[in-house]
């Protein structure tokens, strides 16, 4: 397998219950993880982008959170549905989707 172009970071870091900052976690991102993993390979992105479970990325209050490197693109409150858009727009056509970029707010 050649070196992967880009590496998804998907964080689950889950926080107790009642946490004010909340977590990604608790907010669905295991279930992004698996999605995305299924995505790349059904488009044929399996062996050019690794995609890994990562903990806190310090932004778990901005929603679940995916950073892709090495292009140090941050998203914020990734949805389900928004997995299509960040494969299609970001990986196949090196858009990022700018309607899902992480705010420039400090880090948490």
């Amino acid at each position: 397998m050649p070196k992967p172009e880009r590496q998804l970071l998907v964080c689950v870091h889950t926080r107790p219950p009642g946490n004010s900052k909340g977590s990604c976690g608790e907010k669905g991102s295991e279930g992004l993880f698996h999605a995305l993993k299924s995505l790349l390979r059904e488009r044929g992105l399996g062996d050019r982008v690794m995609v890994t479970r990562t903990y806190c990325l310090k932004h778990c209050s901005h929603g679940s959170t995916i950073a892709v490197q090495p292009d140090n693109v941050w998203y914020a409150a990734v949805k389900p549905d928004d997995l299509a858009e960040i494969v299609s727009s970001h990986l196949e056509q090196d858009r990022p989707v700018a309607r899902l970029l992480m705010p420039d707010v400090p880090w948490e």
